[in-house]
């Protein structure tokens, strides 16, 4: 029996986020998967403070909040689905916090990565064209995981249920459950102009090379009948950054090589920041 997790990136209870949540996996259940769900803002998270000690020292976060068993609870599960709002161009808060935390599961893709499993995101918003870049960063959230987005939905609903109102979306919904309640890990296909592995829409662009700023994937740019056209490399399963092989290939010749290079310039950036402090400025705070 698969066990699929459903995680809620909003603070409302019964609002958008949860019921798509709650729809994907009922699907699920009708495959016969257990379930269960985590709400992101009911726990205790703290920022990442960029000490390092996860992936240069590999040592245990020293951040004292319940992130390590968010981990754990996440690396039990056979598949993933994934929900939060949109504010303001971007996902709510808390997605963000999550995934500027993932060193502590990256700096460990040495030790054998589980099986890739899948998973579906969903992000709500209340205009579709104020959608911003939600979408990718849940898709690299979970990618960083070590699951593979198989369906992603965009949900525009601007009231707390509205979306029980899309029969469809519910439709859709319904059956990205059934897939993940029977393991299935092919992607469904994406829109033309869009990155096949995170749906972002948006790139950087070089010369003929589009690149997709969240996974890496790579596309050439080609005028088709007087229109820009997208041709991206291969077959995109191994062509991302989110693979362990790239995530591991990054932490050896990226991360860890930054506490010798910064150690080797400590003296120098030390005395180089003498004169800021000696600078006369204070901190303005609000009262107590």
């Amino acid at each position: 029996m698969a066990y699929v997790l459903g995680i809620v990136g909003s603070a409302r209870s019964w609002g958008n986020s949860e019921l798509m949540v709650r729809q994907v996996l009922r699907g699920a259940q009708e495959e016969g998967a257990s379930a269960q769900m985590i709400r992101l803002t009911g726990l205790r998270l703290m920022q990442c403070t960029g000490c390092m000690r996860c992936a240069i020292g590999g040592k245990p976060c020293p951040l004292r909040d319940d992130m390590a068993w968010l981990v754990d609870a996440v690396q039990t599960a056979d598949a993933l689905v994934l929900a939060a709002p949109t504010y303001f161009l971007g996902p709510a808060a808390t997605v963000k916090l999550v995934l500027d935390r993932l060193l502590m599961v990256t700096s460990g893709i040495e030790e054998s990565p589980p099986p890739l499993r899948p998973a579906v995101t969903i992000i709500t918003a209340g205009l579709e064209n104020w959608r911003g870049v939600s979408l990718p960063y849940l898709n690299a959230l979970v990618a960083a995981f070590g699951f593979r987005p198989i369906e992603s939905l965009t949900a525009v609903a601007p009231g707390p249920g509205e979306v029980l109102l899309d029969d469809h979306l519910m439709d859709q919904a319904l059956a990205a459950g059934q897939r993940l309640g029977k393991g299935e890990l092919n992607p469904a296909a994406a829109p033309p102009g869009v990155c096949p592995v995170c749906r972002c829409d948006s790139f950087i662009l070089e010369g003929d090379r589009a690149i997709c700023p969240i996974c890496a994937r790579q596309a050439t740019i080609e005028m088709e009948d007087g229109a820009v056209r997208l041709h991206f490399d291969g077959d995109g399963a191994s062509d991302h950054r989110w693979t362990p092989e790239r995530l591991q290939e990054h932490m050896d010749q990226w991360v860890r090589t930054t506490g010798p290079r910064f150690l080797a310039q400590r003296s120098e950036i030390k005395a180089r920041r003498r004169p800021y402090r000696a600078m006369d400025v204070g901190w303005l705070c609000p009262p107590e």
